[in-house]
């Protein structure tokens, strides 16, 4: 089975490599959805910038989820679970926010019908639960059918927060990767943004399978399907939050190459009030970092995310 960890390690390691990959091939099954696929993805939240060079960026289809998901016998084997259950079609995309090493992944899946779609969500979530980098479920109100999955990866620390679930014959996914354990909230409100927004179905209840006459050949078919992997969702999310870690280091190096090296990255407390001086927490409303980034003026200091002003020195009572 293909496991969460490893996809993030290869994908990381493999950046270079995946910046080149070639598109997804594209879907060519019918019936085609309506309206395609391209148009229900909802907007990222303010903050965020398409990431083109993801793995995850426009239509596929199931030779492509299956052969990005994994390869070998397995990726035969995924390919073929889909299309028991009757995928026509997918897209993605994939966001970053820079300032907040956080990535975004959204993608959609049209099946034939919403009992293939229902059976897909729930082999992607056995298999989500399987994986060793899941930790709890995530819950989330007014969606339905749907699984929630907190997951962190062993090998870089990235935490991840994903939401899946079926509205209609289409299956969406959700995830939101950050370096911080703080992707729940912005998770859960895009997950309730696309749920919103995405149409009823994207193929006429009239036409799905279960509301006509279908062969037994067809049962047997639902009936043998193997678990799907949610992998490459979290493994995209891994490697945005990896790729915008490297990018904000290389705008650093840029931004002080002539006046001499980069100052040292600040570590700070998740409220934000306290930094890491290698031995203890210091107060960053009394003092700021020696190695921190100043302006130009002086008179402010950059914490990883924003600026702050430098606190200025208590005066001290005259001595009698």
């Amino acid at each position: 089975m293909c496991r969460v960890n490893r996809l993030i390690r290869t994908m990381t390691a493999a950046v270079a490599g995946m910046l080149t990959m070639s598109p997804l091939a594209a879907a060519a099954a019918s019936p085609s959805p309506s309206p395609t696929l391209d148009t229900v993805l909802a907007a990222p939240p303010s903050g965020f910038a398409e990431l083109t060079t993801g793995a995850l960026h426009g239509e596929f289809d199931a030779h492509g989820w299956a052969t990005t998901v994994t390869s070998g016998s397995d990726a035969t084997a995924t390919e073929a679970t889909l299309k028991r259950d009757g995928f026509v079609d997918g897209y993605g995309k994939t966001w970053a926010q820079a300032g907040a090493g956080r990535g975004l992944v959204e993608a959609v899946m049209a099946f034939n019908g919403g009992r293939g779609a229902r059976r897909a969500l729930t082999a992607f979530e056995a298999s989500t639960k399987a994986d060793s980098s899941y930790k709890h479920p995530d819950t989330i109100s007014g969606i339905d059918p749907y699984y929630g999955a907190h997951a962190i990866d062993p090998s870089t620390k990235a935490f991840a927060d994903e939401f899946v679930f079926v509205k209609g014959n289409d299956v969406f996914f959700v995830a939101v990767g950050s370096q911080k354990d703080d992707a729940l909230a912005v998770a859960s409100s895009q997950a309730k943004a696309q749920y919103d927004s995405a149409p009823a179905n994207t193929i006429p209840t009239a036409d799905w399978p279960e509301n006509a006459q279908h062969s037994v050949a067809y049962d047997l078919g639902a009936a043998s399907a193997n678990v799907l992997f949610i992998a490459l969702i979290v493994g995209v999310v891994g490697l945005v939050v990896g790729l915008t870690l490297r990018g904000r280091r290389r705008s650093a190096r840029q931004q002080f190459a002539v006046a001499g090296p980069a100052p040292a990255a600040v570590q700070m407390s998740q409220d934000g009030n306290y930094w890491w001086d290698g031995q203890t927490w210091r107060d960053a409303s009394h003092e700021a970092p020696p190695t921190a980034q100043r302006s130009s003026d002086g008179t402010l200091w950059w914490d990883g995310r924003t600026w702050r002003p430098v606190p200025q020195p208590t005066p001290q009572p005259p001595s009698s």
